[in-house]
Order: C-alpha cells, then structure tokens, then sequence
C-alpha cells in the first residue's frame, strides 16, 4: 500500500499541505515542521485523517511502502501537530526522521476531510497491516 493506492482505491479526496520536511539539521527540521503545520490547509481543515508519505518506498516485512504515518484528528492539524515540532525534531525522532529523510527522501503530509476520522484511520491502518504484515514505521514509534 502506497499513497497511489490511497488516492486511486481508498475513495477518500487527499489534499497535500503546502512544503515537505527535508531538513539535515534538526534546527531546520523544526522550522519546516512549524511552517508545514501553520500553513492555511493545516490551520482550516477538521475532521480529517492524513498521511505521511516519503518520496521512495521503504521496504516492509511484505513488499514496500512509501506511507510512513497514519493519523487522524477531529480538530484542524495545526491544533495536533504545530506544539509537538521541537519534540519531533529532536532526539530519537528527530533520529528516526533524520533516517528516513536521508534514504528515502522527503516526507510530505497529505489530508483527507472526512465524517468518521476514527474509523477511517482505523480501516487504512488495518489495510496497510494487511498488505504489509506489519504497522507504518511511525505509527508504530514510541514517542
């Protein structure tokens, strides 16, 4: 499963917020994170699940997968994520991004506006699990 998948199966309309996470600092990961999360998609949208996605695939324990997060929110992004940009950018997650920004590219966040934002997360976690036997990396992080 791969954001192809989700946009040409998943019935959902994904909108992209505006910039990518690319950083090779964490100084310059968290001004990009602040900016992506502040952007007017992210700061007007409710209910929504999103996804992050990475330019490459990344191989899983069955095939690969350029979907590296799934999440949901009933109030905007901005709200979820914005605050949370200095813990993201640093430590074992600021590791973790570091990681998978240099092998596999830049990390982008895609949205979709939907009634049921809990279940909808639930059913594409669930078929990413099937696909891959396996959760998406970050899902699966402590954090």
């Amino acid at each position: 499963m791969n954001l192809d998948d989700l946009i040409n199966k998943q019935g959902l309309s994904w909108e992209p917020l505006d910039g990518e996470l690319n950083a090779k600092e964490s100084k310059d990961f968290i001004c990009q994170f602040r900016d992506m999360f502040s952007c007017q998609g992210a700061r007007l949208r409710k209910k929504v699940v999103y996804v992050w996605v990475t330019q490459k695939c990344i191989p899983r324990l069955r095939g690969k997968s350029n979907i590296i997060y799934f999440g949901k929110t009933i109030r905007t992004l901005y709200a979820r994520h914005y605050r949370y940009a200095s813990t993201e950018g640093k430590g074992y997650n600021w590791l973790r991004y570091k990681h998978i920004i240099r092998n596999f590219g830049p990390i982008k966040v895609y949205f979709a506006r939907i009634s049921d934002p809990k279940k909808t997360e639930s059913k594409l976690l669930k078929k990413y699990y099937e696909a891959h036997c396996e959760c998406p990396p970050v899902n699966r992080a402590s954090r």
